[in-house]
């Protein structure tokens, strides 16, 4: 499997104000997180489009191929047994409709997110309240 380098946050998980936050109110999901640029505190993350599924897997948890490549990165990971793993569980006249892509990002002092999804895109970052 190749991991190919897609986005890489604004600044290190290492220097995250707090743990980041994965939500799914539904058809997308947003990783927050929060840091402090310039005095101010920001908020900031990824958002993921259209999604179908995805998993978490706790730092200590987590293998060197979770790491390598993904660290602070959202990599898209191709080919992917998991998305045929979620093909081979619907019709395939479903997936017609979608273009479903698996991304990974590891964040230090958090683990890695799985996401399989149509797209990623990078959060405007805003003040924090």
């Amino acid at each position: 499997m190749e991991k190919k380098p897609l986005i890489t946050l604004p600044v290190a998980s290492t220097a995250l104000e707090d743990d980041p936050e994965f939500v799914h109110p539904g058809g997308s999901a947003e990783l927050r997180i929060e840091f402090e640029r310039d005095g101010v505190r920001v908020r900031s993350g990824l958002r993921f489009s259209r999604v179908r599924a995805f998993r978490f897997r706790a730092e200590g948890h987590c293998t060197s191929w979770h790491v390598q490549g993904a660290y602070d990165t959202v990599v898209e990971v191709e080919p992917s047994s998991w998305l045929a793993e979620l093909l081979d569980a619907e019709a395939s006249e479903t997936w017609g409709r979608w273009k479903i892509r698996h991304f990974l990002i590891y964040l230090d002092g958090a683990g890695a997110y799985e996401v399989a999804a149509e797209d990623v895109s990078m959060l405007a970052e805003e003040a924090a309240s």
